[in-house]
């Protein structure tokens, strides 16, 4: 899968509105390298990984509050 169908689909499931997942592919870059994982790992493991999910979600709110 293309990474920006992967990030749709993880967007889909975080269940993010357009205006936040426009953040999604930043937030997931800052964030796999600062737990020093490939995105690949890092996408992942936020797939299957509710808290997680549910944290970029935030992140990606708030950046796009921000913005």
């Amino acid at each position: 899968m293309l990474r920006i169908q992967t990030l749709a689909a993880l967007a889909h499931l975080m269940g993010l509105a357009p205006a936040d997942a426009v953040a999604l592919p930043t937030v997931i870059t800052v964030s796999a390298g600062k737990v020093r994982m490939s995105e690949p790992d890092f996408i992942a493991e936020a797939i299957k990984n509710a808290p997680l999910r549910a944290y970029l979600a935030e992140v990606c709110s708030k950046a796009a509050k921000a913005a």
